[in-house]
C-alpha cells in the first residue's frame, strides 16, 4: 500500500538522498517524518525513518558517513525498473523475464530490498530492478537515474486505484517525465478494461509483446558490426535512435576516426550495401533498418 504522501514530503526526501552532512540529513529526515501522512499503510515507513534518525543522532558531527544498504551499478544495455502495489506480481515478472529465482510470497511485502536480474533480448542485455511495495526512500531513489518504469498493476484488484495512486506518487517524486510503461498482471484470473497491454507472469501470456515494449519504450537501436569475412559480433552495439555512423566507429574504438574512409551498412533495402559517411543518421538510412538487423563494415 502506497504512503500517499504529498509534495512537500518528497521535497524533503529529495533533501535527504542529496544530503552530504549529518545535520543535512537529520533535517531532512524530521521533516520527511512531520509530513508523512499518519495510516496503517504508512506504518512500516514511518517506523523505517524514525529508526534512521535516532541512529543519525547516535552519529558524530560531521560528514554523514552511514553507507547505503546496497549499491546498485547499471550494467547491460539499460536499466528499467519494476513498480508497482505489494501482491502485484513484481517477484514473478522478474523471475520469467530473467530466469533467475527470487522469493515470490503470497503475503505483502515479500521484497524487502530491490532485486536485480538481466533480460535478454535480441542479444542485448536489460538490467531489470524490481523496487520493493514498501516504497522506501533508498529504493525509490533509484527511480531517478533508471531508463524506463515499469508500472505493474493487479489485474485482480482495482486497476484504476492503482494507476492514480502510483501516478500521484511519482508525480510528487517529480517523475511524471519518466518514460513510463504501464501493464496489468494477471490477467488469466480477471480480463481487465484496462487500455493497458495485459499480461499473465504466472502462466506467460503476453511476455514476448511486453519485452517488445519495453524495448521500445528505451528509444534505442542496435548495431550489429561485422569484420569482412567473419560473424557479426554479439552483443551488437546499443545507441540513441537519432546516432550517427561517427557515434558507432566511436564506440568500437576511438582510433578508428583517425582513418576513416567510408562505413557499409547492410540491410533488407534495395540500398544494402552502399558506402556511407560519418554524419549518417543510421536510423534514418532505411525505416525498416530496425526491427531488421543492420552490418556495418568499418
Amino acid at each position: 500500500m502506497p504512503i500517499n504522501a504529498g509534495p512537500t514530503y518528497f521535497v524533503a526526501e529529495k533533501k535527504f538522498l542529496e544530503a552530504r552532512t549529518r545535520e543535512e540529513k537529520i533535517a531532512a529526515l524530521e521533516e520527511m517524518i512531520r509530513t508523512i501522512p499518519k495510516h496503517k499503510g504508512s506504518e512500516k515507513q514511518l517506523a523505517l525513518l524514525r529508526k534512521r534518525l535516532a541512529n543519525l543522532r547516535k552519529q558524530k558531527s560531521g560528514r554523514a558517513t552511514a553507507r547505503p544498504k546496497f549499491i546498485i551499478r547499471k550494467t547491460g544495455s539499460a536499466q528499467v525498473c519494476i513498480l508497482g502495489m505489494t501482491k502485484s506480481g513484481k517477484s514473478s515478472l522478474l523471475n520469467v523475464l530473467t530466469g533467475v529465482n527470487v522469493e515470490v510470497g503470497d503475503y505483502p511485502y515479500t521484497t524487502k530490498e530491490p532485486n536485480v536480474a538481466m533480460m535478454n533480448f535480441g542479444d542485448v542485455q536489460i538490467q531489470l530492478v524490481e523496487i520493493p511495495a514498501m516504497f522506501d526512500p533508498e529504493s525509490m531513489s533509484i527511480l531517478y537515474t533508471c531508463d524506463e518504469i515499469l508500472v505493474l498493476l493487479d489485474g485482480s484488484e482495482d486497476v484504476d486505484r492503482q494507476e492514480k495512486e502510483i501516478k500521484k506518487m511519482l508525480s510528487g517524486m517529480r517523475l511524471s517525465n519518466k518514460k513510463m510503461l504501464f501493464v496489468v498482471n494477471k490477467s488469466d484470473l480477471e480480463e481487465s478494461k484496462s487500455k493497458y497491454l495485459q499480461i499473465s507472469a504466472k502462466v506467460k501470456i503476453g511476455l514476448e509483446e511486453l519485452k517488445e515494449r519495453i524495448w521500445s519504450g528505451l528509444g534505442l537501436i542496435r548495431v550489429y558490426t561485422k569484420p569482412p569475412g567473419k560473424p557479426k559480433i554479439i552483443p551488437p552495439i546499443t545507441l540513441p535512435m537519432r546516432s550517427t555512423v561517427r557515434d558507432v566507429a566511436e564506440n568500437v574504438h576511438k582510433d578508428f576516426l583517425k582513418d576513416f574512409k567510408f562505413a557499409r551498412i547492410f540491410n533488407n533495402s534495395r540500398f544494402s550495401g552502399s558506402h556511407v559517411g560519418l554524419h549518417l543518421l543510421i536510423f534514418h538510412f532505411h525505416p525498416l533498418l530496425f526491427p531488421s538487423i543492420p552490418f556495418f563494415y568499418i
